[in-house]
């Protein structure tokens, strides 16, 4: 993929989820090819050609020295977005080209994610990355999140550990298990020992550069619940804020004396459990994030290919369970 593709694909995924989110609206201007080959450090001609291939799409327009802006979208019924319809186009002719009517589509839809409601134990050590985990499986990915607590330090022996045997009898019930690389060689071990699936999450590429830019241009100040993820997230950033520690600013939801102290024009980063602690009477700053999408995409398609591939086993068991029960009647 040249680069040119590459950096349009990255473009089209930021703008489309902003869209969606709500956090852009059509008319929008967006970075100028000055701004965006600053920030990601390549030739001011790629991220020109990049723009015009978004251009032809249909989901910007350059207006010369004016500027990019988000491109009037169409709408199809008062709901779809003309993008939307075109990726869903995308999706139906793959079906076509496997020989599929339209009218089995939405079935197979079905028994790749609906056949089972699928238990996801998630094992996290903090608060805050557990809910925003366990909130996302289930309103994304439609699971039954389960959380599992471990404690913060990865063991030198894991497999030797009480907490080991602990968490191999919570994951032995559930479907598939989900993790952070901090703790995946423990669950993975776990996991292996009692056959269930397990995935390592990492976090949406979005999430991380937007972190450091703040970081470099002046700081970020982190509002969450339990203090152990505001030193996960000064050691995911310590290269970003490595000639000042302080550029992570870390203030707990109980804190009212902090809290009373925050710039109310400076963005912030609020965790799902904070905001939930808080309580929406809470004056919050602007917000750095969104709250989803945490997960990135490389996590999102290992979810969907191990749900689809648990549904389509319980599928074929519920069929050949009432094949068995025709044949007896």
């Amino acid at each position: 993929m040249d680069q040119e593709t590459a950096l349009s694909d990255k473009l089209r995924d930021r703008i489309l989820s902003s869209l969606h989110l709500g956090l852009l609206q059509p008319g929008d201007r967006l970075p100028s090819i000055r701004a965006l080959w600053r920030e990601m450090g390549v030739d001011h001609r790629v991220v020109a050609q990049a723009y015009r291939i978004l251009e032809d799409e249909g989901l910007v327009e350059v207006r010369g020295r004016s500027g990019v802006y988000l491109a009037p979208q169409d709408q199809l019924g008062g709901e779809v977005l003309a993008e939307t319809a075109r990726w869903m186009a995308g999706v139906l002719v793959e079906g076509w080209k496997r020989r599929m009517t339209l009218a089995e589509i939405p079935e197979l839809i079905r028994r790749c994610t609906s056949t089972v409601r699928l238990r996801c134990a998630c094992v996290e050590s903090n608060v805050d990355q557990m809910t925003a985990y366990c909130a996302e499986l289930q309103e994304q990915f439609g699971l039954e999140a389960v959380p599992v607590y471990i404690s913060p330090i990865p063991l030198p022996r894991p497999d030797r550990s009480v907490e080991f045997h602990a968490v191999e009898e919570a994951i032995r019930q559930a479907d598939l298990v989900v993790t952070t690389s901090y703790h995946s060689r423990l669950v993975r071990k776990a996991a292996e020992n009692v056959g269930v699936p397990s995935v390592t999450l990492t976090v949406n590429a979005e999430v991380v550069e937007t972190v450091q830019r703040q970081i470099r241009s002046g700081g970020v100040t982190l509002v969450c619940v339990d203090p152990e993820f505001g030193n996960r997230l000064r050691a995911m950033y310590a290269d970003a804020s490595e000639t000042d520690p302080d550029q992570i600013r870390v203030v707990l939801a109980d804190d009212a004396a902090a809290l009373a102290t925050l710039n109310r024009d400076q963005p912030v980063i609020l965790t799902l459990g904070a905001r939930a602690k808080l309580g929406e009477d809470f004056s919050f700053p602007p917000l750095l994030l969104p709250h989803s999408p945490t997960f990135s995409a490389h996590t999102a398609r290992e979810l969907l290919q191990l749900i689809i591939r648990l549904n389509l086993s319980a599928a074929e068991r519920q069929d050949a369970t009432q094949l068995l029960a025709g044949t007896q009647g």
